[in-house]
């Protein structure tokens, strides 16, 4: 009865044999070869170990992620099964106990996973991608690390690289990346995790390789006024190994009133709409430095 319940996808909410099987003692029942093939450490200032913990899980398919989603300042674990269709959410103490051990079932097995503030509340969320469907979830966690919210979305297309960073907004942003169509979407969210702006910009073919982070002064295009500060894009021609630097700031958006109607004001003849809309966002090369990498793996 355990093998057939840890074997079938679709038990659904009452799976407790797998919902309940993270422990640090293990039942009469447990098969030995299960003991502890989950070891968690941590290190004191001199890299020596301060806690180390051992666990149980008795499913050993586990994709395992990190993100804030306890508070700023602490991580927690996401564990992902594709094959059971499950999620685990694992939250620890400053003696790497487990305080918070939650799991979501009947989750979608094509998901890709990242997680980082959206909505600017302090902790991270979840955001899971479908790049088959081009379908999208942001999950928002309690306290406890229990489901608190869902957001779904559609439209954002299929078989698009998906980043994170911070691209000039308050909280952490999107950016879809489309090899084929040379073109990479940006996506910045509200505090109910609407998105609230989208631009889209041509950017790179699939010779590149795209990184995101603060790798580079940004003191020439801040004195500019060209970018805030954020995250860079960097990306490498796999081909010639030129690397380039970018910098992607979300602008306001607003609109400008074409004062040339206010002629047909005075003539008493009706002007036409004479509102423009500008999106201030910029999309900057900032540094161009040719190298020598061709077939090297870069992080």
């Amino acid at each position: 009865m355990i093998l057939q319940t840890l074997l079938n996808p679709g038990a659904g909410p009452n799976q407790g044999v797998l919902d309940n099987d993270l422990s640090s003692v293990l039942s009469s029942s447990t098969p030995h070869v299960l003991a502890s093939n989950v070891n968690v450490l941590d290190f004191d200032q001199n890299f020596q170990v301060l806690h180390f913990q051992q666990y149980t899980l008795m499913d050993n398919n586990w994709e395992v992620y990190t993100g804030g989603f306890v508070n700023s300042n602490q991580d927690g674990l996401l564990l992902y099964d594709r094959v059971l269709r499950d999620v685990r959410l694992l939250g620890f103490d400053s003696n790497l106990h487990i305080t918070h051990n939650q799991p979501i079932h009947n989750v979608d097995g094509n998901w890709e996973v990242f997680s980082g503030d959206f909505k600017g509340a302090g902790r991270s969320q979840v955001l899971f991608y479908n790049p088959i469907g081009g379908n999208a979830q942001i999950l928002t966690l309690k306290t406890d690390l229990s489901l608190a919210d869902t957001k779904n979305y559609t439209g954002w297309g299929t078989n698009q690289v998906l980043y994170v960073g911070h691209f000039g907004a308050p909280t952490l942003s999107v950016m879809l990346y489309d090899p084929q169509a040379v073109l990479s979407i940006f996506l910045e969210f509200d505090s109910t995790l609407m998105v609230s702006h989208q631009v889209t910009v041509h950017s790179w073919d699939n010779h590149w390789q795209i990184l995101i982070g603060s790798f580079l002064d940004r003191s020439r295009c801040l004195a500019t006024n060209n970018c805030s500060t954020g995250d860079d894009i960097l990306v490498l021609n796999r081909r010639t190994g030129q690397l380039e630097q970018f910098v992607f700031s979300f602008g306001n958006q607003y609109q400008v009133d074409d004062t040339r109607s206010q002629g047909f004001v005075r003539s008493r003849v009706a002007p036409m709409d004479s509102l423009t809309s500008i999106d201030a966002s910029s999309f900057s090369l900032l540094t161009t430095l040719n190298t020598s990498i061709r077939g090297e793996e870069l992080y």
